[in-house]
């Protein structure tokens, strides 16, 4: 209802000779939740699209594998996606182009990436876990799943996945099933973290998580925004306007103190990494703990990231073809 009557509002002024941008294209795009995903999030709810004069309708998907056949189907325009999924999806229809990437600095107090257990139920460290044949919880062909094998391969261990790995399609569904102490190991993002270090029923005592690694040495990878070619082909100054105001978001959020965001924000981060919860269900200390990264502007997918990556699905046997980066990446629609 509230976006209506924005959109509403939007038009009417249009009509009246405003001078705000007339509304040329609408994009339907899904997010996975990530921390590089809120900046895009952000800039629908705060109008930033719109100004720009492109409409944002933003699909709650988080299966990884839901969202890219709803990409390869047609039912979206767009997605945000890990590289390795982008990959994926452009060798399965070679109707998409990667026009971007995003990405997000950790702040002193905070990793984007953490190999956690629970204390007394999992392995205590990371040579403990090495020593054991534990299962370690990761989602299946994902950033996380490439960076947790270069961690082991830097560990000696090679063949790590053939035995080791409990797959899951999305982290939600990960870090329900970690947070039960259904699976002892996992690879988690935040804010997942931050929530299940803090949440605890009423009279207990918070779980006592173990860090095995929080992959310091390891390289991240951004995520990258991936757009169907007819899309592109048709709407190609919407595209650029889409990124206008993804870059006006990222500007808005690290000029915005934390207590400030979050509070006019909740409603945003909840839609994202939480679908269905409300703001009363979320405990304040887990608010407190969770650290807000700093956004890095929409830039070029590096080439050597991607080189990295597809050289990776290649020897896991998740790609079958040598892909270049021109033929898969155009980057010329950044601010």
């Amino acid at each position: 209802m509230v976006r209506m009557r924005r959109v509403v509002l939007f038009v009417i002024l249009c009509a009246l000779g405003s001078g705000g941008a007339a509304v040329s294209a609408t994009l339907r795009m899904s997010l996975p939740p990530v921390f590089e995903a809120l900046p895009i999030a952000f800039a629908e709810a705060w109008g930033l699209f719109d100004a720009e004069g492109v409409s944002v309708d933003l699909v709650g998907i988080t299966d990884n594998q839901e969202r890219s056949t709803a990409l390869l189907t047609g039912n979206l325009d767009a997605v945000m996606e890990d590289v390795t999924r982008a990959l994926l999806d452009y060798s399965s229809a070679r109707d998409l182009v990667i026009t971007g990437s995003a990405i997000s600095v950790p702040q002193t107090d905070s990793v984007p990436l953490g190999l956690l257990s629970h204390a007394g139920f999992g392995a205590e460290s990371l040579a403990a876990l090495l020593a054991t044949n534990q299962k370690i919880g990761i989602s299946y062909r994902t950033d996380d799943e490439y960076m947790l094998d270069q961690l082991l391969v830097a560990c000696g261990i090679t063949k790590g996945w053939s035995t080791r790995y409990m797959y899951f399609n999305d982290s939600l569904q990960l870090a329900i099933w970690f947070a039960a102490q259904t699976v002892p190991v996992a690879t988690l993002r935040e804010p997942y973290i931050s929530y299940i270090a803090t949440y605890h029923a009423p009279n207990l005592a918070p779980p006592n998580l173990s860090w095995l690694s929080t992959f310091s040495g390891i390289a991240p990878v951004p995520c990258a925004v991936v757009f169907r070619k007819a899309f592109v082909r048709d709407n190609p100054s919407a595209i650029a306007a889409f990124y206008r105001a993804h870059a006006a978001a990222v500007d808005r959020i690290n000029a915005m103190p934390r207590d400030e965001l979050i509070a006019v924000g909740l409603d945003v981060v909840l839609g994202l990494f939480f679908q269905g919860a409300n703001s009363s269900s979320v405990p304040q200390e887990a608010l407190d703990a969770i650290s807000i990264p700093r956004f890095e502007p929409p830039a070029p997918l590096p080439e050597q990231t991607f080189t990295n990556v597809v050289s990776w699905m290649q020897k896991k046997g998740y790609l079958y073809e040598r892909l270049e980066y021109a033929a898969v990446v155009d980057n010329h629609f950044l601010p």
